[in-house]
């Protein structure tokens, strides 16, 4: 554990001030943005505004995350594995890191654990960053019928539910970043899929299994639908992490 610690300490030093971090707040960020400046300078008339506030925050807050869940975090995911795992590419740097006395399995589950903690700061500057939107939106647009406190406990739960439905996607873009060291084969895989997932993640039956549809999917009308996909991710994650802790464990990054 120690060692897995010094591994993690080394990770947050070597991304200190990188785009990586930046990205957890700029991501964000551009959603809720992108977002708000389409409701500001769309027309509500009364039969289409919503009819109270709490409607009005539901509407808000569940349009913005579709957005966040469906787009933005899969390429999110993807562009931050290939920048932690661009980190050590770069100048061949894996030669001397699993020439040190940690096992190696301690430098794949660092990069893990780091992405992972990534993706949460992004989860985290959305759960601050959409409220901040929807206070410019009442001065901006109060005819889209936004008022009083935001649905706190509404935002943390969906938030948290595609925080674990994005955990196979984390998994599984750990070990494309680390085992090709081409930036564009790890960044065009995840963009490739992500395009896929349009179409896959409309589809009822393939949906809720897409990896890359999966944060989507927790957002559907049918609640038994976040159980089954968290479930499903976080155990698929486990797989996934033991095939390409596996796999590092005897070869390197080519």
């Amino acid at each position: 554990m120690s060692t897995l610690l010094r591994a993690l300490w080394a990770e947050r030093l070597k991304l200190r001030g990188t785009l990586a971090v930046w990205m957890c707040l700029v991501a964000p960020a551009v959603v809720v943005g992108v977002y708000v400046l389409q409701i500001t300078f769309s027309s509500f008339p009364a039969s289409r505004a919503p009819a109270t506030p709490e409607e009005a925050w539901a509407a808000f807050v569940q349009a913005t995350l579709v957005l966040w869940a469906f787009l933005m975090l899969p390429l999110l995911v993807t562009l931050q594995a290939a920048l932690l795992a661009g980190l050590d590419h770069q100048g061949n740097q894996w030669k001397h890191l699993l020439a040190l006395a940690p096992p190696r399995r301690v430098h794949y589950l660092a990069k893990l654990f780091a992405l992972a903690v990534l993706v949460g700061l992004s989860q985290l500057a959305m759960f601050a960053l959409l409220p901040l939107g929807g206070a410019l939106l009442m001065v901006a647009k109060p005819a889209f019928g936004l008022a009083g406190a935001p649905p706190w406990g509404l935002l943390a739960r969906d938030l948290g539910e595609i925080y674990a439905a994005c955990l196979l996607l984390v998994a599984l873009h750990t070990w494309i970043a680390l085992r090709w060291r081409s930036f564009a084969v790890a960044v065009g895989v995840g963009m490739g899929a992500t395009v896929m997932g349009f179409l896959i993640g409309q589809s009822g039956r393939f949906g809720p299994w897409y990896p890359w549809s999966l944060p989507m999917q927790t957002l559907a009308s049918d609640p038994a639908v976040a159980p089954q996909v968290m479930a499903y991710s976080a155990l698929a994650a486990a797989v996934v992490a033991a095939l390409g802790l596996a796999w590092f464990q005897r070869s390197e990054p080519a």
